[in-house]
């Protein structure tokens, strides 16, 4: 119930003071690729149950239908202001209305698509046991990943990563390590380069990904789709 009104108090507050920044943001979204302003996902909420996570659109129109959801390392379909957006996080801030309504918490696992979900083991799914956050002390490691990983393979692994990570922070999760991750979270709007924890992670992927007769990062057919 506590964190549910801080959920409340915060995400509105939020949204409040943020609104100027929004608007101007989905002016420059608009402006610069045309509408929609807003991009809408299924995700798996709490117990596995799909929500509509909204976030500003970072790809160019359509681009799904180009080339898929799942972006990698120099994805040209990401726009310039996208990109910005991206490596500010800002295409998260809408998030804020999911937390008001409740799919979502400030902070907690960070939701992911229903294609990976499903492949979830029975172990793995303990994730799905707390709300969805709108950030996520493993997401904060992980944050450049749109910078290094790109096969989809490469996700593959970093998902079997962060879910495994996520479960050992749910079993010790105290109200003071939400209150670092909340701080961490502000730090996040910032530009930063990779921790040496996050790119190890990222070596040890790409050193049990077999050998490619290309480099060049392609969105794989028929693979779960990754939010833009």
């Amino acid at each position: 119930m506590i964190r549910r009104c801080v959920d409340v108090f915060v995400s509105a507050a939020g949204l409040v003071a943020a609104a100027p920044l929004l608007a101007c943001i989905a002016l420059l979204v608009r402006l610069t690729s045309g509408p929609p302003v807003f991009f809408f996902q299924r995700r798996a909420g709490l117990g596995g149950v799909p929500f509509r996570i909204i976030k500003f659109r970072t790809m160019c129109v359509r681009g799904e239908e180009l080339g898929g959801s799942l972006t990698f390392q120099g994805d040209r379909r990401i726009t310039t202001v996208g990109r910005f957006l991206r490596r500010h996080k800002l295409d998260e801030l809408p998030q804020l209305l999911n937390v008001l309504r409740g799919e979502m918490t400030l902070i907690g696992p960070r939701p992911e698509v229903l294609d990976w979900v499903e492949r979830y083991t029975p172990e793995q799914r303990e994730a799905l046991t707390a709300k969805p956050g709108l950030s996520d002390p493993v997401q904060l490691v992980f944050r450049h990943e749109h910078d290094f990983l790109t096969t989809a393979s490469e996700y593959e692994q970093l998902v079997a990563v962060k879910v495994h990570r996520q479960i050992a922070y749910l079993r010790s999760r105290t109200v003071l390590s939400d209150l670092a991750t909340a701080a961490s979270t502000l730090r996040a709007f910032f530009p930063s380069r990779p921790s040496a924890e996050e790119l190890a992670a990222y070596s040890a992927i790409r050193a049990a990904e077999p050998p490619r007769a290309s480099t060049e990062a392609k969105p794989e057919a028929g693979v779960p789709r990754k939010v833009p």
